[in-house]
């Protein structure tokens, strides 16, 4: 059986060829592609399988937490609450 995500990626956190430098890699992908998605119109994101809306809102999500975490001062503007639209 297949990892979860969840062990997928403490595994790729935890047991990298390059040793801890993997941790600051996953956190600067994750910091750049929630903040591409949270900059985007949520209905551009809509596919058959996923709610744009709930998308740009996992993202805006990560992007504030991370902000949060790694002391970034950066305005962040405000989330589109899900309860509109969809």
């Amino acid at each position: 059986m297949p990892p979860t995500n969840v062990e997928f990626v403490t595994e790729l956190m935890e047991y990298s060829a390059h040793g801890a430098l993997i941790q600051a890699f996953v956190m600067q992908a994750l910091e750049q592609y929630a903040k591409r998605v949270a900059e985007a119109d949520p209905a551009a994101l809509d596919t058959p399988m996923v709610s744009g809306r709930a998308w740009h809102g996992c993202a805006v999500e990560v992007r504030d937490k991370l902000a949060r975490r790694l002391g970034r001062n950066d305005p962040i503007p405000p989330a589109t609450p899900l309860t509109q639209g969809r």
